[in-house]
């Protein structure tokens, strides 16, 4: 089954039937501003985790959207990306992990990708501790994404 079919159904399952929205309609509009998608028509679809999660997980550090584009789900986390930060993002990153070993979104045989959006600007100084931590999670705070 094509992503463009399979991910509102994961989402539906994973996040409830509210939570899928065409395009990029999930994400806030300021974060909305932050990804470029070249070709809209490729974008199947988001959810905002954040705001589907909250009460079953009120707690937990929880990852913000995902979106489906092409054939890859991707996972978009918007965040201050100062030294002190990367610490939070790796939080919220090991638990989106563990919740989507249980779900749809996880079984979902195409590529997963991570994003860290910075929210302001990027502050992580490129030879410290923090920076080599976000690049050993696969991460690398931008302030845009281009899809």
């Amino acid at each position: 089954m094509s992503l463009k079919r399979a991910f509102p159904e994961a989402i539906d399952h994973d996040l409830g039937v509210a939570a899928y929205r065409p395009g990029l309609q999930a994400l806030k509009r300021e974060d909305q501003q932050r990804v470029n998608v070249s070709e809209p028509r490729d974008c199947h679809g988001s959810a905002d985790i954040d705001k589907a999660l909250l009460a079953a997980y009120p707690n937990e550090p929880r990852w913000d959207y995902v979106l489906a584009h092409r054939e890859t789900v991707h996972f978009v986390e918007v965040h201050p990306a100062h030294t002190s930060a990367v610490r939070e993002v790796r939080r919220k990153l090991d638990w989106l992990k563990r919740w989507l070993q249980r779900g749809a979104l996880g079984q979902l045989r195409n590529p997963q990708r991570f994003h860290w959006i910075a929210s302001g600007k990027v502050a992580i100084t490129p030879n410290s501790r923090q920076n080599r931590e976000a690049a050993m999670m696969g991460l690398k705070p931008a302030r845009r994404l281009s899809l």
